[in-house]
């Protein structure tokens, strides 16, 4: 067998010189044509500031009867853009500008708020932000599961988050690509509603929550005057909200109340909690469903057993998941204030993952760092924050 050896002269090997191609050299002698196709040599150091470069390249053949043929040949070898150095240099250039002014925007936006005395945390009124809420993730599947065939109670001690809970479900039915139904959750509140305003204050949520789904649909005229709008009124409304939703759908449709303070039924007439009751025994009873919330609802009345009695899928709100705790801890002022070691284990001790304990004692924590214009919590701040949010 023949073969081949190739010398390179002017050829500095200390890494400057990234590539040289010898492509289809041909080499003649005794026994015909023998042919180096796509040759590559690598020297050390991929890369060079300079855009071409001229050397020389010296093919031996040598073939079986020893037969020896040589040929020069100058190599013009172009550097690729992809690898020239410049590119690399430049992109580098522009990703530390980019970092950089990534880095200048945060600490604008931390800044400015600080400058507006930023509190991000929620202690009493219900949480409606998304990037604000935290936890029961499991719970919300689970009552969405539910819905489609069960109405729920939702139960648990005061200040567990429920409220905040109906208002994350009504986003969630309403966002929900359910391939069987449409969602309309309506939220009503009914703290403070007297017995005798209660099937208006139902009907007045209705309507005010789909009157733009409704088409103009108006609610039957006694609404006017709260006394003489009564169960019968409803029921008609009812009956003629399910159809108008109805055509607009291809799917079936249902009708979500989101009752929240249920409570409030315990010191009404068990009359009304019998009309209530009986609105989800309707023929359109299959259009219409309840979750409603409370710390408990009345199971016995001295006259007759309760309407609600295993009419509900009972579900009890719970204190957050340690994990779920954490989140609502750390994620809210993160990149504007920094916790020591030890204060997130502390506040879940001194709260017991109790979401409305937890929200009040951080809205204490960060209101202190703004007052000593300090940005990072420490465990004494914790020990000293505990009675001012009446932990």
């Amino acid at each position: 067998m023949g073969k081949f050896e190739f010398s390179w002269f002017g050829l500095d090997r200390s890494g400057k010189c990234p590539f040289l191609v010898a492509e289809k050299l041909a080499f003649k002698h005794s026994r015909g044509y023998r042919s180096a196709t796509n040759l590559n040599q690598r020297l050390a150091g991929p890369f060079s500031f300079r855009r071409s470069l001229m050397r020389e390249i010296t093919a031996t053949a040598t073939d079986e009867d020893s037969a020896v043929t040589q040929h020069n040949h100058s190599v013009l070898y172009v550097v690729p853009f992809y690898r020239s150095l410049w590119l690399y240099s430049a992109l580098a250039f522009v990703a530390l500008m980019g970092g950089g002014y990534g880095y200048a925007r945060r600490i604008r936006r931390r800044n400015e708020l600080l400058k507006r005395r930023f509190n991000p945390y929620v202690a009493g009124a219900p949480v409606l932000r998304d990037n604000l809420y935290f936890g029961r993730e499991r719970l919300l599947s689970r009552v969405l599961q539910s819905i489609h065939n069960n109405s729920i109670l939702l139960y648990g001690e005061r200040r567990m988050g429920k409220t905040s809970f109906q208002h994350r479900l009504k986003k969630r039915l309403v966002e929900l690509e359910d391939p069987d139904y449409d969602f309309y959750p309506v939220f009503i509140d009914l703290q403070g509603t007297p017995q005798e305003r209660f099937f208006s204050h139902i009907a007045e949520d209705i309507f005010g929550e789909l009157s733009t789904t409704l088409d103009g649909f108006k609610p039957n005229p006694a609404i006017k005057e709260p006394a003489k709008y009564q169960y019968r009124e409803l029921v008609r409304d009812l009956k003629s909200i399910v159809k108008t939703l109805d055509g607009k759908s291809e799917k079936k449709i249902k009708l979500v109340l989101l009752i929240d303070e249920v409570d409030e039924l315990n010191n009404y007439d068990p009359r009304i909690n019998q009309r209530l009751r009986s609105l989800f025994m309707r023929d359109f009873s299959d259009q219409l469903a309840a979750v409603v919330s409370g710390v408990a609802i009345k199971k016995h009345w001295e006259s007759e057993g309760s309407p609600w009695y295993n009419f509900f899928e009972e579900i009890e709100i719970k204190p957050f998941r340690e994990e779920d705790a954490r989140e609502l801890i750390e994620k809210p002022i993160r990149g504007v204030f920094s916790l020591d070691d030890g204060v997130v284990d502390r506040i879940i001790d001194v709260t017991n993952c109790k979401p409305y304990l937890i929200q009040k004692i951080c809205v204490v924590l960060v209101n202190r760092l703004h007052e000593e214009k300090r940005r990072r919590i420490t465990v004494a701040d914790v020990e000293a924050a505990g009675p001012a949010a009446e932990v």
